[in-house]
């Protein structure tokens, strides 16, 4: 026989709501034990689910996350490999101009000063700037104090063999 006592009992002892508490006095004939020990079963059954829930989950993202890095990840390192030529060639000498061309044409001359606050002061449109540029085939020269020209893809080209 169940009532409201056993009820009281179960739920202070494990927490559990009423419908499951009821449930469990039901399937167990009245026995608070084995209510009891059938609620914490029930318990470990949904979060071991949720816990393969969260691990599939988590399993997913990492391939999405895998799925983009194939993507992106070459034009990101190309990207990385430019900023690397730029900031080398400005170490090594005095660099003055950085020059974006497109079909021989000057589309943007910048002083490498204004061009590095340009890019301490606003680095995600620095970048999202450059990937644009990279991806539709714009040059990128150097122009340094003596006058000599360096373009940054032949000379990342020239550094990596």
């Amino acid at each position: 026989m169940i009532n409201l006592e056993k009820i009281d009992y179960v739920i202070n002892t494990t927490g559990a709501g009423y419908e499951l508490v009821r449930e469990a006095l039901l399937n167990s004939d009245g026995d608070v034990d084995r209510a009891i020990g059938y609620i914490e079963a029930k318990k470990f059954k949904v979060s071991q689910n949720k816990k393969d829930e969260r691990i599939e989950a988590e399993a997913q993202v990492i391939e999405e996350n895998e799925s983009k890095k194939d993507i992106f990840g070459g034009v990101t390192d190309t990207l990385d490999e430019i900023i690397q030529g730029i900031k080398e060639i400005w170490r090594k000498g005095n660099a003055s101009r950085l020059i974006v061309e497109k079909d021989n044409e000057t589309v943007l001359s910048l002083s490498l000063t204004v061009s590095t606050f340009g890019a301490i002061i606003a680095p995600i449109a620095s970048i999202l700037g450059l990937t644009v540029a990279y991806i539709t085939d714009y040059d990128f020269k150097i122009i340094m104090a003596d006058g000599k020209i360096i373009d940054v893809r032949e000379y990342i080209k020239n550094k990596s063999k």
